[in-house]
């Protein structure tokens, strides 16, 4: 197994125990989470008081908090309270919280029922408080109270080292520094001074004096004020000096659109679709511009698109991503749409069976996510999405709002231009924008020629057959049937199979993509040797579609800012000789242009969080991705592996 601060595993719980007054103690620490009958007012006290809040946050756009032991949730819902009572609609609060002990929906619902005046608020933490509590960064969103829970579940130390974020006040409440040392740490205060700023504030109920060493050397100025009740003194700390640790080789930065008041996307599909919810939920000016008449008609018209992690044997941050983005996706999409049917997947032959062994052997995960059967692994949260009424309401939502613009063209030249990006059809400029997104798969080669991205176009398609012309071991199972193909359950009185993935010559990237006369027998040949491949080959075909994947060479999509090759390949030319201790260079951003490209068959497990990440990046607020992911889907990974390599 691995060291990762985010190992692919269910993270342990905490025994917590309730005595006759309520008082709730965690027995692994030796410790109190809170007692009831004072701890409301002596967290308001400590935490909010000591980082004069909610004075602080009144002026602020965007405000971050960052809490270094989650615990019951209890500073975040006097947080949240607090904000939802002072902040105004134009206001986001930004909550982040380390634990490296997670608490379980059972056990937080027991802490925080002693708390009926939060009710209101505990009840929403619950019921997105995430099911698999495994190890690694859970994003919540609570719009109607303009607020974002980032729970990083693992080492705070670790975690924090991971995040991309400015952070503006910190509540430091983990257990005491006697019980648990790790979380006073003299290398937790450095990545604390790393992710502050000039002015961000501290406060914590400990004035033990290797505390206050830690925040000074860290470049805090510290202040003992009145504690709460009985104790008489607490601590205080704001951060005097800009501090950063500069990074060797900075090849993978994130950039903030500069001066942008319009954004606009190119590609409708749901890559582009769910960036244009994500800005516009902002409260920024969108434009979509696609082709066609309405979003997600091409690729992502698939009437049903699969929703499930994708792992490898190995601990690899491909693995990583993409059960970061299944449990984002699911509770992004509604369940109106997403239906949660399960991913059942089928192992017919003993190399099959022992890579599922495998699978269950390497990870320590918990059976809501899979399970073991005779013949496969069951996922069960896993399903489809009817990818049609998805984006149909989202349609309909964004076309409500004043700040959003639909445009059908098909853009065929783009051109930087007085600050502002010119986007031309038949050589005749339809449209400018202050900040531009190419999400139009391939087609974006044809924007950026010059650029160097190694994307390659995949034909697909799927086949379509009626539920009653099947046997009932097919039409009969409630769940997505997945081996080398896919089989959809039963919809309407029809299911899908699928799919192709060929190869597309270069001179036929950017043409509509056709069905061919063979896709019946192409995508039952996938289930060829196996139980369903009799019952297949009586099922004459209905109807077939056709469409293009855009793949990367890691299977990894792609994600942010395009920069200036040219520039990087200069400041990097000798990377290759392996001058670790040489300061390189910062990338240059390329005129707020951005690019999110490479989906492949995952786009519907994928496309939420890349929209959240890139939304993160253009606005400059805090990533949902770790640095680690981030660096995974950035475009400049490929030319910087590339100078690497070249020897």
């Amino acid at each position: 197994m691995t060291n990762h601060p985010f190992p692919i595993k269910q993270a342990n719980t905490l025994n917590i125990r309730f005595d006759d007054e309520n008082n709730a103690y965690s027995n692994n620490y030796s410790d109190i989470y809170f007692q009831p009958s004072i701890g409301l007012d002596e967290k308001t006290h400590v935490f909010l008081g000591g980082n004069n809040l909610p004075k602080k946050w009144l002026e602020e756009e965007n405000f971050t908090i960052v809490e270094t032991g989650f615990g019951t949730g209890l500073n975040f819902l006097l947080t949240l309270q607090k904000w939802n009572k002072t902040s105004t609609s134009d206001q986001h609060l930004h909550f982040i919280s380390c634990e490296l002990h997670p608490l379980n929906k059972q056990q937080l619902h027991m802490a925080l029922s002693q708390f009926p005046q939060l009710s209101q608020y505990s009840q929403l933490l619950i019921n997105n408080y995430p099911t698999n509590p495994l190890y690694g960064f859970h994003r919540l969103h609570f719009k109607t109270l303009n607020t974002t829970l980032t729970l990083i579940i693992g080492d705070a130390t670790q975690g924090l080292k991971q995040l991309n974020a400015k952070i503006d006040a910190w509540y430091l409440d983990g257990f005491a520094p006697s019980k648990n040392p790790d979380l006073w740490s003299e290398n937790l205060f450095k990545v604390i001074a790393n992710l502050s700023h000039q002015g961000t504030t501290v406060a914590t109920y400990t004035v033990a004096r290797k505390i206050r060493n830690n925040l000074e050397a860290a470049g805090f100025a510290i202040k003992k004020i009145k504690g709460f009740g009985q104790k008489r003194e607490m601590l205080t700390a704001t951060m005097t000096q800009e501090y950063k640790l500069i990074e060797k080789q900075p090849w993978a930065q994130t950039f903030k659109a500069k001066k942008a008041k319009i954004y606009t996307i190119i590609g409708a599909g749901i890559a582009g679709l769910t960036l244009a919810q994500k800005l516009c939920d902002a409260g920024k000016q969108v434009t979509l511009i696609d082709r066609q008449k309405q979003p997600c008609l091409e690729t992502s018209g698939n009437p049903q698109a699969m929703i499930m992690p994708s792992f490898t044997l190995n601990d690899s941050v491909e693995a990583r991503f993409y059960l970061s983005a299944f449990l984002y996706a699911i509770r992004h999409y509604s369940p109106k749409n997403y239906h949660d049917s399960g991913v059942y997947e089928l192992a017919f032959n003993d190399k099959q069976k022992q890579w599922q062994d495998k699978l269950l052997e390497n990870f320590y995960l918990p059976k809501s996510l899979v399970k073991k059967f005779q013949q496969g692994l069951l996922y069960p949260t896993a399903g489809w999405l009817d990818t049609q009424g998805h984006a149909k309401s989202v349609f309909e939502q964004l076309q409500q709002s004043p700040n959003f613009i639909y445009r059908q063209a098909e853009i065929n030249a783009i051109e930087h231009q007085s600050n502002l990006w010119q986007l031309k059809q038949d050589n005749a400029v339809i449209y400018t924008t202050d900040c531009l997104v190419l999400a139009n798969g391939i087609a974006l080669k044809k924007l950026l020629p010059n650029y160097e991205l190694p994307i390659t176009p995949k034909h697909g398609q799927i086949s379509y057959f009626k539920s009653n012309s099947t046997d009932k071991s097919i039409s009969d199972c409630p769940h997505i049937q997945l081996n080398k193909g896919y089989i959809t359950p039963n919809w309407n009185g029809e299911q899908t199979m699928g799919a192709t993935f060929d190869h597309i010559a270069e001179e036929n990237w950017f043409k509509t993509p056709l069905v061919n006369d063979d896709h019946w027998r192409r995508n039952t040949e996938l289930w060829k040797n196996t139980p369903y491949e009799q019952a297949l080959a009586k099922i004459t075909p209905d109807k077939s579609r056709a469409g293009i994947r855009v793949t990367t060479p890691d299977h990894l999509p792609i994600c942010g800012a395009v920069i200036d090759q040219q520039q990087f390949k200069a400041g990097y030319h000798d990377i290759k000789h392996g001058k670790t201790w040489k300061q390189y260079p910062q990338p240059q951003h390329n005129k707020n242009l951005y690019i999110l490209t490479g989906l492949g068959s995952r786009g519907f497990t994928s496309a939420p969080i890349l929209a959240e990440s890139l939304c993160n990046q253009i606005l400059g607020t805090t990533q949902v991705l770790t640095n680690e992911m981030q660096k995974a889907i950035n475009p400049n990974r490929f030319l910087f592996k590339n100078l690497k390599k070249s020897r």
